[in-house]
């Protein structure tokens, strides 16, 4: 049997449900940390952890690790500059487009051309690698 995406249907215990998988999981056998979606999930953003980093001190180049409790897998992690009480949805400068942020378990590393602070979260959503 092939692994099924997404199955919308009744459950053993009688409840309507929703779900839908990550690449490699089956949708109505796998397991919670397979899954993109639950309609079963009382916190559907899974937050592993959040936070404010400092990153660099002024030399143009510099990235830093921000380490975070180890999932074992490389997660979803959302990360914004942060400047004042503005927070920069797409963060764009003269030198750089972007955070340019290396993922891992337990850290992702990033930098901002003049240092500078970030917001950051981590989703306990594996990010396949490719």
């Amino acid at each position: 049997m092939t692994d099924r995406s997404a199955v919308l249907g009744r459950w053993p215990d009688g409840t309507l449900r929703l779900r839908t998988s990550l690449i490699g999981f089956d949708a109505y056998t796998g397991p919670d940390e397979g899954m993109s979606f639950d309609s079963e999930w009382d916190d559907i953003l899974k937050v592993h952890a959040i936070g404010i980093a400092t990153l660099g001190d002024s030399t143009v180049g510099y990235r830093d690790d921000v380490y975070f409790p180890d999932l074992g897998y490389s997660p979803f992690v959302e990360i914004r500059k942060v400047s004042g009480n503005i927070v920069y949805d797409d963060y764009v400068s003269d030198t750089q487009y972007g955070i340019g942020a290396s993922i891992f378990s337990n850290r992702f590393t990033a930098g901002l051309p003049l240092g500078g602070s970030v917001i950051y979260v981590v989703f306990k959503i594996p990010v396949p690698a490719p």
